[in-house]
């Protein structure tokens, strides 16, 4: 169900890091975390320009429930979870270039053209500590989460969830990623076509 980053390395270490990756991303296949290979996958829109492919989907709270219920979350966990509109998102770099991973900076508006609040790695960590949720469930739940803020060399990828405050109607996700080393690069932005969100779970206090 959920696209993983894995494990991110310092751009001088990647090139004698391969191997150590593949071994990671095998975990994740055993563990459950990532799907297989011939997983059926989930429909999503997919977007392309100047060598990047950006993807994105909406998944429902019955997918959310049972992805995180098959990891023995919490019922408070997972009713929070459940609770937000939950995207999965990838990102290939096939371009020649660095391509950075920032979602802080992209915006997510209704098309009546109000902002939907972004549900930040922090703010989830706060929520965490609230519920006095596991660090066992704690640490699964960020693997699974898209990373605040990425390099991607040539060649990289990059995935995982994000969530948003579900908005009453169909809203789009600008994502605008910076390109070069020193992020002076031609940015690169994806507008998506308008998503809606499922109606979501009832937060149980």
């Amino acid at each position: 169900m959920t696209l993983i980053s894995p494990p991110h390395i310092p751009s001088t270490q990647k090139h004698r890091q391969w191997p150590l990756l593949a071994v990671i991303a095998s975990a994740f296949i055993i563990f459950g975390l990532l799907p297989p290979p011939n997983a059926r996958a989930a429909e999503r829109d997919t977007y392309q320009s100047n060598g990047i492919t950006f993807s994105i989907a909406v998944r429902t709270p019955e997918q959310i429930r049972a992805f995180y219920a098959g990891r023995e979350f919490p019922e408070a966990a997972i009713n929070e979870i459940a609770s937000r509109c939950m995207l999965t998102v990838g990102i290939r770099n096939n371009s020649g270039d660095i391509v950075w991973l920032e979602p802080a900076t992209w915006r997510f508006v209704t098309t009546q053209g109000s902002e939907v609040p972004r549900v930040s790695r922090e703010a989830w960590a706060q929520r965490w500590e609230q519920l006095a949720i596991p660090p066992a469930s704690r640490a699964t739940f960020g693997w699974t989460q898209l990373p605040e803020s990425r390099d991607l060399y040539p060649g990289e990828t990059a995935g995982g969830n994000i969530a948003v405050v579900p908005p009453d109607g169909a809203f789009t996700v600008t994502a605008v990623f910076a390109t070069g080393e020193d992020k002076r690069g031609t940015p690169v932005k994806f507008v998506s076509a308008p998503l809606t969100c499922d109606k979501p779970s009832e937060v149980q206090p």
